[in-house]
């Protein structure tokens, strides 16, 4: 079966009706509004049309009836009032957005500022810390030097005590003994007053010698 080829009257009607809804006129287009043709023939009747038309634009296109044109005012104004509406309340949500941050801003100043005045309270506290640490420090390195010295001074003593103590011992020995021979002498003495007394008591009875 022959294949059945394309005219140029649709070729130009085609292209007329491209022209007309403002598209631009082409081998592709044509086929497409066809809906078949080789390209090879489409482009030497293509050719032919441009040949008496090259010169119309898509802006050749007759005028827009008045009902469309309302209908389009419409739609713009529809169109128009939406997008007002659309940039209000984008105004209004940045502004609120604008406000919110300006907020945090003040609020992140303020918190910056607290925590440089903590900071510095802490730093203060901790060079106070510090001195009194080292102080302490001294004043224990002092202590531990001073109960060394104790410590020495107590062996020391306690040397000393019991050198005493041993002493005394002595002494209470010497003591006792001289206490002693303190009693010793004492009942020598008693007893040698004792001896004359008792003589002389016996002697006088017995005196007979005259003269």
């Amino acid at each position: 079966m022959a294949r059945i080829g394309i005219s140029e009257q649709q070729v130009f009607e085609a292209a007329e009706q491209l022209l007309q809804s403002g598209q631009a006129v082409t081998v592709s287009a044509v086929r497409e509004v066809i809906g078949s043709g080789s390209f090879s023939t489409i482009n030497v009747m293509l050719g032919k049309w441009k040949e008496t038309n090259d010169h119309r634009r898509p802006t050749d296109a007759p005028d827009m009836p008045e009902s469309v044109a309302r209908a389009m005012r419409q739609l713009w104004g529809a169109a128009w009032k939406e997008a007002q509406d659309g940039i209000k309340a984008e105004r209004e949500a940045l502004e609120a957005a604008r406000r919110d941050m300006e907020r945090e801003r003040r609020d992140m100043a303020a918190e910056i500022s607290r925590l440089e005045t903590e900071n510095a309270a802490q730093a203060e506290t901790m060079a106070r810390l510090t001195v009194s640490l080292e102080d302490k420090a001294a004043a224990l390195d002092q202590a531990e030097k001073a109960e060394t010295v104790l410590r020495i001074e107590n062996a020391r003593l306690d040397e000393r005590a019991k050198a005493v103590e041993s002493r005394a011992e002595d002494l209470k020995q010497e003591l006792a003994e001289l206490h002693r021979r303190f009693l010793e002498l004492a009942e020598t003495r008693r007893e040698g007053e004792e001896k004359p007394a008792g003589k002389t008591s016996k002697a006088k009875p017995g005196k007979s010698d005259p003269g």
